[in-house]
């Protein structure tokens, strides 16, 4: 299974240093996995795009429909308390951010439930430093 959180999937719907990356990993026949918090994490980050004037302000919507379509592919981990506690944990171990934390500990609920293991795709170096720690594979897909 292959594991996204936000700094890597976003680059599947935005053509930056890394997209053919995530789009050659993308076309694997393998289950993907995201947590929800990777939906709100996608609006802000193409939002932020935007903003930054990345991302032209009339092709947000576009940007957002094909997110939007591609969303019931993911196994999607859901936000609940084991995930909440396992993030806090983590967050005292590792030096993560709030979201980073919860995407690790998504990845870990994940591999357990399913036995096997995950793979973590990524930009954020601080996050997989965290992973790897926690003996989860990592991809560095560049920023």
């Amino acid at each position: 299974m292959i594991y996204w959180d936000t700094s890597a999937l976003v680059k599947q719907f935005l053509a930056e240093v890394g997209s053919e990356e995530v789009l050659a990993l993308r076309t694997q026949d393998l289950p993907h996995a995201t947590s929800m918090i990777t939906y709100s994490e996608i609006f802000s980050a193409l939002r932020r795009r935007v903003r930054e004037r990345f991302l032209p302000a009339g092709h947000y919507r576009t940007v957002i429909d094909l997110f939007k379509r591609d969303w019931p592919a993911f196994v999607r981990v859901q936000l609940d308390e084991e995930i909440i506690m396992l993030s806090a944990k983590l967050i005292e171990r590792h030096p993560l951010r709030t979201l980073d934390a919860i995407h690790l500990a998504s990845v870990l609920q994940l591999q357990q439930l399913v036995g096997e293991p995950s793979l973590l795709v990524s930009s954020d170096s601080q996050l997989l430093q965290a992973a790897r720690a926690e003996n989860v594979t990592v991809r560095h897909i560049a920023l």
